[in-house]
């Protein structure tokens, strides 16, 4: 069985959570790395992997795929080892809630809407504090729904098994915990925040640290 490849930077949220899959489950997989600052995401060799020219797309064996969830599902089902998805359907249809209010309601605001305004500042503009306010808002609320869908977090979102779930919100709540805004908010989220410090002694986490 070939090396899995992931193409993207190692930088990238959804990239991250990949390669943190591949770390728990104990596969070796080679990065090819595709720099957004340079668009090349968005060049004719990248977009045959990725039509939408998003990051990242995963190949193993020559089978591509795009899209995070399904890549995170994928080498849950082709490799061996522990499983990532709890076997129990209501912790599976959990963590897959779980995937989804990321995609859908908590990524923008909290990685574009607090982290990337407040780290990378346009010097040709003004902080937009009002955008700001309102991302902070949207991202609490996400981050409270979560807290509502966390099943026995002990220490993981849906119970005693690292998911796929947790992988990815790491790799949002790592960024968001860079700012004043993201310090906050946590400390109004007790279960995100014990959660999130629980985690960081997992290998996976420690090795895929964004430098």
């Amino acid at each position: 069985m070939g090396k899995p490849i992931v193409y993207g930077p190692r930088y990238s949220v959804y990239t991250r959570a990949v390669i943190m899959a591949l770390i728990e489950k104990k596969v070796a997989y080679d990065l090819v790395h595709i720099e957004m600052d340079d668009n090349e995401h968005r060049a004719p060799e990248h977009l045959k992997r990725h039509p939408f020219g998003m990051l990242p797309a995963f190949e193993h064996n020559g089978f591509m795929i795009y899209e995070t969830v399904p890549i995170l599902i994928y080498i849950d089902d082709a490799f061996p080892g522990t499983r990532l998805m709890p076997g129990d359907i209501h912790r599976r249809t959990r963590a897959l809630q779980i995937l989804s209010v990321i995609n859908s309601y908590a990524y923008r605001p909290l990685v574009w809407g607090i982290f990337v305004p407040r780290t990378f500042p346009k010097p040709d503009r003004v902080v937009d504090e009002a955008a700001i306010a309102e991302a902070v808002k949207t991202g609490e609320h996400a981050l409270r729904a979560i807290e509502d869908l966390m099943m026995n977090p002990d220490p993981f979102l849906v119970g005693r098994q690292i998911s796929p779930a947790d992988l990815l919100l790491e790799s949002v709540v790592h960024y968001l915990e860079t700012t004043a805004e993201g310090k906050a908010m946590l400390k109004r989220l007790p279960k995100v925040a014990a959660w999130h410090a629980a985690i960081q002694v997992r290998a996976s986490v420690k090795e895929t640290v964004p430098g």
